[in-house]
């Protein structure tokens, strides 16, 4: 019940419909702490004069929900370390190279009407203590680059590496991964070894552009299949709502097609920029939605033992906040209660159609992906 209050809670907070007057809005007399807004950095963010030290010492932790008043106007947003907000939700976020707290909207910025204040006032108080508590520790989960730190688990299953099975994608035909290029988390000799088991003959790599990718050390599996011209290169930013993630992988997507299966899609991680679009394809294919949620998953169990059966309030944290918005987005629905009903193969058809691709493209693409 937290969870859904709390997402009930941020759900429409960017529009400044929803802001009122400090009297509209009575709150305790004395504030529980005051600031003013001293910046705004490149990513149109309000930075304040507030520490994270100064959150503490006024008795706010990470994972309260605070009511904000700035210029009259008045919010009731989450407090992070990090950006986990659905894309355009307000939050206060202590990040970790941040030297103060950041009022922003993630993904967005703040909206115009909230730039150019600097200056201007801000207090801070309770909402609701632990309010997103659940957001808070799932999001800020740590994983190890250690494979001595993962007994139980399969070379594949570390690299985050295993075939995508959901609807009627063929048997052999899509794979997904954390990158097998760049050794970052060091993982990538193991996605390397798992593809060329695979015989994998197409990369869909979600992360790197040309310059990125001829500076790394990479294995020799997909070194071969990079200098053999067998490397689709889209780097995305981990937004599937924004036009220009859309624009540029529906642009990868009529290509696919053109190239010999098996595939494989990655980003860093194998988690979020490849969750979206495993789904958009899975969706595409007729998987339901409990298919493309238990898909979605693995990634965590993989990363963190994280799974509905050991975690299920932070899967169910995980679904809402990143995955449940890309499926909204792409099936236009906007009340996701409608989710587990939505024909996906149909929906994410029109969006494609309606997004640039010929019905002809939507043909091949579906057709390599189901061809057994």
């Amino acid at each position: 019940m937290r969870l859904k209050k709390c997402f009930i809670l941020l759900v429409g907070v960017m529009s400044l419909m929803t802001s009122c007057s400090l009297e509209d809005n009575p709150v305790i007399d004395e504030p529980l702490l005051k600031g003013a807004i001293s910046s705004y950095n490149k990513y149109d963010g309000a930075m304040l004069d507030i520490t994270k030290e100064d959150m503490t010492n006024a008795g706010f932790a990470l994972g309260d929900v605070l009511t904000v008043a700035i210029d009259g106007k008045t919010f009731d947003l989450p407090y992070y370390d990090g950006y986990y907000t659905r894309s355009g939700e307000l939050l206060f976020v202590a990040y970790p190279s941040y030297a103060t707290i950041c009022f922003t909207a993630s993904n967005t910025g703040l909206p115009k009407e909230l730039t150019g204040l600097v200056g201007h006032a801000v207090t801070v108080r309770m909402k609701e203590k632990s309010g997103c508590l659940t957001i808070q520790n799932a999001m800020s989960m740590k994983y190890s680059n250690d494979r001595k730190d993962y007994p139980a688990i399969s070379d594949a299953e570390f690299a985050n590496a295993r075939a995508v099975n959901a609807g009627n994608i063929a048997s052999g035909v899509l794979y997904r991964c954390s990158t097998p290029f760049a050794n970052l988390t060091y993982r990538a000799y193991y996605a390397a070894d798992y593809l060329e088991s695979q015989n994998v003959k197409t990369i869909l790599n979600l992360a790197d552009t040309e310059e990125k990718m001829l500076s790394y050390e990479m294995p020799a599996f997909s070194r071969t299949l990079w200098e053999g011209g067998h490397v689709i290169l889209c780097p995305l930013k981990a937004d599937p709502t924004a036009d220009d993630f859309n624009s540029r992988l529906i642009e990868a997507l009529k290509e696919l097609p053109t190239r010999p299966a098996p595939y494989v899609v990655h980003c860093l991680e194998g988690k979020d920029r490849t969750g979206y679009v495993c789904a958009l394809l899975e969706g595409l294919c007729g998987a339901t939605y409990d298919e493309i949620v238990a898909d979605y998953l693995i990634t965590y169990d993989n990363y963190y033992n994280v799974n509905k059966t050991s975690s299920p309030e932070t899967c169910d944290a995980l679904v809402m906040l990143k995955l449940n918005p890309c499926l909204m987005h792409y099936a236009g629905v906007s009340d996701e209660a409608l989710l587990p009903g939505v024909d996906y193969a149909k929906a994410f058809a029109a969006y494609l159609l309606s997004h640039g691709m010929s019905q002809q493209q939507l043909d091949a693409l579906v057709q390599v992906l189901t061809a057994k």
